[in-house]
């Protein structure tokens, strides 16, 4: 788990959280007010979100778009979340089985981290080399 994840808050521009997730070469953004999980935006959201390029329109229209919509009208409401305690491979099932590339971790209402599709390559690849004893050669094969 990441503690104490980047987030954005509902009134984030789509431009700025896209600025975020570059500046901090992320993919998930927990939307809060205050502490408080109120959603999660991604890049595909704000990919799917923004004006596409082929379009007719002009590079400043989509610039308008994208500094006036709101991260609140495209983040979804109410995502699946896990606690600190919730076992890994509970986690680990929910991303699985919802498709998801993260789930916010809450305690309550309030966000305490993320977990993340890399922290969990980051649990399997400290579990190999524990099993292994060897960083170079893993107990499985693909």
């Amino acid at each position: 788990m990441t503690q104490s994840p980047i987030t954005v808050s509902e009134q984030t521009s789509m431009k700025e959280a896209v600025l975020t997730l570059q500046r901090h070469r992320i993919r998930h953004l927990p939307v809060t007010n205050g502490t408080k999980l109120v959603g999660i935006v991604t890049d595909r959201d704000l990919k799917r979100a923004s004006p596409s390029l082929l379009l007719e329109i002009e590079r400043e229209e989509v610039e308008q778009v994208l500094r006036t919509t709101l991260v609140s009208s495209i983040m979804t409401r109410e995502p699946v979340t896990a606690t600190p305690d919730t076992p890994l491979v509970d986690a680990l099932r929910l991303m699985v089985e919802g498709k998801f590339g993260s789930v916010p971790v809450v305690n309550g209402d309030d966000l305490v981290g993320i977990f993340t599709e890399i922290d969990a390559l980051k649990v399997l690849i400290e579990k190999e080399e524990k099993d292994s004893g060897d960083s170079s050669s893993g107990s499985h094969s693909l």
